[in-house]
């Protein structure tokens, strides 16, 4: 959709990804605001700070590589994978994001990691190996200290609390 309506306006995509489309032309303000209002019609909003837009790109890449099923350090890959995705060096993605996000990219990939774990907790019965392999963890034991040390809780403690509630808004419906 996106392609088709940038091509209604006379210009060249060369790549549409999920927030990210690049054209071949050096756009006008008359053009980015034609795409912008033909971008609104459809629901969409154009980003047009660059570094607003990466940051929401490196986002959007951290969610890519979370729901694949992966072996391996996720520091390393996290930090390979957005370079090279990004093109650009790893540090300084983390520094704009720090600046932007008022966090460090670390955190808010540990954060994130967490989120799926819990997310895996809650839905699946997965053990902790398991999940620990899943969301890149070197092992049960660092997913479960990093777990307590965002939570307060152990990752079995946190799923069995979990089952509990479910069992009882089953037994209120």
């Amino acid at each position: 959709m996106v392609r088709r309506e940038l091509k209604g306006l006379g210009l060249t995509v060369t790549d549409v990804r999920l927030g990210h489309v690049r054209v071949r032309e050096h756009l006008s303000i008359d053009q980015v605001e034609s795409i912008k209002a033909v971008l609104e019609k459809q629901g969409f909003s154009l980003l047009t700070d660059v570094k607003v837009a990466l940051v929401k790109r490196i986002k959007a890449l951290i969610e890519q590589m979370l729901n694949r099923t992966y072996p391996g350090d996720q520091k390393s890959k996290f930090s390979d994978f957005l370079s090279a995705e990004l093109n650009a060096n790893y540090d300084s993605l983390s520094a704009l994001f720090s600046t932007s996000e008022g966090q460090t990219l670390e955190r808010y990939i540990i954060e994130r990691r967490l989120d799926k774990v819990k997310e895996l907790l809650v839905y699946t019965d997965l053990p902790l190996t398991e999940i620990a392999y899943q969301t890149g963890f070197s092992s049960v034991s660092h997913l479960s200290n990093q777990f307590k040390r965002l939570t307060g809780l152990s990752p079995s403690y946190f799923r069995t609390i979990r089952h509990e509630k479910q069992v009882l808004q089953q037994q209120k419906a």
